[in-house]
């Protein structure tokens, strides 16, 4: 058995595969601690999983702003003396990163621990965390066909998204009525990622009059404090009530996924995959100032396998009309879950684990 250690905290989109791929070491009889940050979407998130092991450490996004710079290096450095005294007390044969300003302190105590770093990015473009990391890193995993220049090709390795066990498809029918919406009802989900879209919010309340009208329930995870209250609810042309519904955060996303017929979302690599395992057609919307636009490249690449639509957010005004036209059309829909199914058999996990074992047995040899 080896001992692994993932930085996986600060987002939703860093947490997600962190935990999956833990899940996956744990079944393959390895063991794993999880850092994640002080952040309220890490302890919402986290708290579903109460067997494992979790380490709480600080940290805060680099800033050129003074203030905010002198705080970025206290918290660094309180990561750091974290990360020294938790490799002083166990023995981790394998870091892991997710990337994230979370990531970077305990990288720097196991550089310093001589404990190998491996990093994961999950990006069509690789984040700052990623480049810097790489330097010091044995193993890299990227995307199927991403580049990243300036680094070792040998120490590169293609791969998915790793996926958490509980995201799959289940019955509409049980996930709508979990939800509260009738068991045949039209769902169409708007989803913003761990920390919800404002966007994606707005426009679903300046749009359910007209969904409504065309027999569409909504369901909008809308993300902490964006919630703008009661429910709405409208009749429809059918003669029945018809609502929408907002959460701020969601628990069970592969019920969430299951009930929908559509999601509009942004561009998350981890929504991405997840959709993929749901088989949900989506409308993706990327977030226009994600860093390097990294959510762009997410979405062309989907949109460019066949299995989304993409609009841009200058163009939402059009995205009415799209969600209408698509949550009707049957066939083009069948069209994308195959498309979405090639995508997801990217995502198998085993070449990961496979690997990270490997580089974990030759540490324990040395």
């Amino acid at each position: 058995m080896s001992r692994f250690i993932i930085l996986c905290g600060g987002t939703g989109g860093h947490l997600a595969p962190g935990i999956a791929v833990g899940q996956a070491l744990i079944k393959a009889g390895h063991s794993a601690s999880f850092v994640i940050s002080n952040k309220q979407v890490d302890s919402r998130l986290i708290s579903k999983y109460s067997d494992l092991d979790v380490i709480r450490a600080p940290g805060t996004a680099f800033s050129t702003n003074p203030v905010k710079l002198v705080k970025f290096f206290v918290e660094l450095c309180k990561s750091v003396m974290l990360g020294m005294r938790t490799f002083s007390k166990k023995k981790y044969d394998v870091l892991i990163s997710f990337g994230g300003f979370n990531s970077l302190g305990f990288s720097i105590a196991a550089w310093l621990c001589k404990v190998p770093i491996v990093v994961h990015e999950a990006n069509r473009k690789a984040g700052k965390a990623t480049r810097f990391l790489g330097s010091f890193a044995e193993r890299i995993y990227v995307p199927y066909g991403v580049k990243i220049r300036n680094k070792d090709f040998s120490k590169i390795k293609y791969s998915g998204y790793p996926i958490r066990d509980e995201i799959r498809k289940y019955p509409s029918d049980i996930c709508r009525q979990k939800f509260g919406f009738p068991k045949d009802c039209k769902l169409l989900l708007i989803l913003g990622g761990s920390q919800g879209a404002a966007a994606l919010n707005d426009w679903a309340l300046s749009n359910f009059e007209e969904l409504a009208k065309r027999n569409i329930d909504v369901l909008c995870v809308c993300g902490q404090g964006k919630s703008p209250g009661a429910d709405v609810v409208l009749t429809g042309s059918d003669g029945r009530e018809h609502r929408l519904k907002c959460m701020e955060f969601c628990d069970d996303m592969g019920a969430a996924m299951s009930a929908a017929d559509l999601v509009v979302a942004r561009a998350g690599a981890g929504s991405i995959a997840e959709f993929a395992r749901c088989g949900l057609p989506s409308i993706i919307v990327p977030y226009p100032y994600a860093a390097d636009n990294h959510q762009l490249e997410n979405a062309k690449c989907f949109e460019k396998q066949g299995a989304c639509v993409m609009i841009l957010q200058k163009d939402m005004s059009t995205m009415l009309g799209e969600v209408l036209d698509l949550i009707d059309n049957e066939k083009l829909k069948e069209v994308i879950r195959k498309n979405l199914n090639r995508v997801d058999d990217l995502n198998d996990m085993s070449k990961i684990v496979g690997d990270l074992s490997s580089i974990a047995a030759a540490r324990s040899r040395e």
